[in-house]
């Protein structure tokens, strides 16, 4: 993906130029064009909607509704999803990426305990809500892969019998639906290779579609453990009711204290989420309001840390900004619109970079690296390592989106919104007016050598 991502930029580099002259020598199209003799304006739009469409619908890997949720709400939801997918993709890959990482700590926990039978399907499987509680005489509610360790390690209910081969079977990864979208997609970044080797202009949308077929791919990548459109769970049945795991808790931590979520919070509070932290406090509500949380949420923000798929995630967010770079020098409809374009293509890596500068800082103090760090440099004795450990304990307690944060990041995200609106907007109010050479089409026989 990284090559493909390389040899594009390279030659429609070289392509931006000619298709630059070309429009001046020959001209505009304005306005709607047909298709009997080349790609009209019909063919630009359908190929990239529909490459965009068959992405999206494959790639999101939702967490597993709620016991008997309407398929109207699913589909809401899933929607929803896809429309956030199209406005920043890249959003997307750092969730999956997240996700992956907690799979991934979940491998080592249950290994670390004696069961190495638990699997990265399994650790997706529970934290997409894949095992449901039963206790006696209360409510059911879905446990996480560390609230599932804390139970079967402290011999409420044995290691569940179910394979990862099982898990895999609930998915509804569909084949056919997969070829249909390698297919699409294939073709059209050929398409777009094909033109820039040519020289023929290709259009923003064309552009920005490569784009999200690129973070597409990514997702694909993080995910490909993560099981696709599962509906049914694994009920556990605990033959102890919630009240009395909670007072066997005894003295562990928050374990008296009034849950938020579900009442192993005191194992694993699943925090932070937008659904449950950061709407109520904006005065609107769209995620689950029951108590214990019926399914768990898909915006979970990630906690990834220093690790080789933080680096990946970067590679990828960096690699999707720059792509945008690449009609720096396009023929704009005004000029205007291509200045508002290069502005656009500033804030979002600006905006990024800040984002992710903050975050970075942030999930230090959450995980515990920078006081790791301070130690290692300067270690002194140990009531003052205690001090320490103390201080940074209670500040990813009570801190875990800080004020400051808030602050930076709200004007941050407002500037990246507009930006990332403008390019999607205006991907389309370009094609009233193309260069001529946007409509012709690829030469395919010439790749053909001739004797």
């Amino acid at each position: 993906m990284a090559h493909l991502f390389l040899i594009f930029n390279l030659c429609l580099g070289e392509a931006v130029a000619a298709s630059t002259t070309d429009a001046t020598a020959s001209g505009r199209q304005e306005g709607w064009v047909s298709s009997p003799n080349g790609r009209g304006t019909f063919d630009i739009i359908w190929g990239s909607l529909l490459t965009i469409f068959l992405c999206t619908w494959t790639s999101l890997h939702l967490n597993i509704p709620a016991l008997h949720e309407k398929y109207r709400y699913q589909w809401m939801r899933k929607f929803r999803w896809m429309v956030q997918a199209i406005m920043a993709p890249e959003f997307i890959v750092g969730f999956a990426t997240g996700q992956k990482v907690e799979a991934k700590k979940s491998v080592k926990l249950w290994k670390n305990s004696g069961f190495h039978q638990w699997t990265m399907r399994h650790g997706f499987y529970a934290n997409m809500g894949g095992f449901v509680v039963q206790p006696r005489d209360s409510q059911p509610f879905p446990v996480n892969s560390k609230q599932l360790h804390y139970l079967v390690t402290r011999g409420y209910t044995p290691f569940p019998a179910i394979t990862a081969d099982d898990i895999w079977d609930k998915s509804k990864q569909d084949r056919l639906q997969k070829a249909l979208t390698l297919l699409q997609t294939g073709w059209f970044v050929l398409q777009c290779l094909g033109r820039a080797i040519q020289h023929l202009p290709v259009t923003t949308l064309e552009l920005a579609t490569f784009g999200f077929v690129f973070c597409t791919f990514a997702s694909y990548y993080q995910w490909s453990d993560k099981p696709l459109d599962v509906e049914s769970r694994t009920i556990i049945e605990i033959e102890k009711s919630t009240k009395d795991i909670l007072i066997e808790a005894g003295n562990h931590r928050n374990a008296s204290k009034p849950y938020s979520h579900t009442p192993l919070d005191f194992v694993d509070d699943q925090s932070p989420s937008w659904l449950t932290e950061i709407q109520p406090h904006l005065r609107f509500h769209m995620g689950p309001r029951e108590r214990p949380l019926p399914r768990f949420t898909n915006d979970k923000f990630p906690v990834i840390g220093a690790s080789p798929d933080a680096i990946f995630l970067f590679i990828i967010i960096l690699a999707y900004c720059c792509i945008h770079f690449i009609a720096w020098n396009f023929e704009f409809p005004t000029h205007v619109e291509r200045t508002i374009w290069r502005v656009g293509c500033i804030a979002i890596v600006a905006t990024t970079f800040i984002f992710l500068a903050c975050e970075t800082y942030q999930d230090g103090h959450r995980v515990g690296r920078w006081q790791r760090w301070y130690l290692t440099i300067f270690p002194k004795n140990p009531v003052h390592i205690a001090r320490v450990n103390t201080m940074e304990r209670k500040r990813r307690e009570m801190e875990f989106i800080p004020f400051w944060e808030i602050v930076i990041v709200s004007p941050v995200t407002i500037m990246y919104t507009v930006a990332r609106t403008y390019i999607v907007v205006e991907v389309f109010v370009s094609l009233r007016s193309l260069p001529s050479g946007a409509f012709n089409s690829v030469q395919w026989s010439n790749f053909i050598p001739h004797s």
